[in-house]
C-alpha cells in the first residue's frame, strides 16, 4: 500500500511540474558546413503566425505570411510587462521580421520562461496584436 501512495504521489508531482514549465517546441538545423546541428525554438499561433527564439543571435524572429510585408514592432509583451524592441525585415525572406533588444540575456530568459507572449504588429497606420501561448 505504501508503495502505490509514493508511486501515485510521483506521477501526480511529474505531472504537475510539466505544466509549471513554458514549453516551446524543437527545430533542428544543420549548419551549411554539416559539422554542428543548431537548435531553434519557436511556437506557432492560431493565426497560423511563426515565432521563432533564436538564441545563438540571441533574438526573436515573428514569421507572417501575408502580402503586407512591410511591418513595424516595437513592443512585446512578455507575460504583461512591456519590453520596448526594435525589428528589421529580413531582405531575402519579407515575411520574416528580427525583433531584437537591449539586455538580450536578461530578455532571452525571460522569453524562454513566458507562458504568454504578446507582439505589436504595425503595417503603416493598421495595428494589431498576435498572442502566443506558451504551455
Amino acid at each position: 500500500m505504501r508503495f502505490y501512495i509514493v508511486a501515485m504521489l510521483g506521477l501526480i508531482c511529474t505531472l504537475s511540474g510539466q505544466s509549471a514549465f513554458a514549453k516551446w517546441e524543437e527545430e533542428r538545423d544543420v549548419t551549411g558546413s554539416g559539422n554542428q546541428d543548431l537548435v531553434y525554438y519557436f511556437k506557432t499561433n492560431g493565426q497560423g503566425q511563426k515565432l521563432v527564439l533564436d538564441k545563438y543571435v540571441k533574438r526573436l524572429i515573428f514569421i507572417q505570411q501575408d502580402r503586407l510585408y512591410k511591418r513595424t514592432i516595437k513592443q512585446i509583451k512578455i507575460d504583461g510587462i512591456p519590453v520596448d524592441v526594435m525589428s528589421d525585415p529580413f531582405s531575402h525572406y519579407p515575411e520574416q521580421t528580427a525583433i531584437t533588444f537591449e539586455n538580450k540575456d536578461e530578455v532571452l530568459k525571460k522569453l524562454f520562461l513566458a507562458k504568454k507572449i504578446e507582439i505589436e504588429v504595425r503595417y503603416g497606420r493598421d495595428q494589431g496584436i498576435s498572442v502566443f501561448q506558451i504551455k
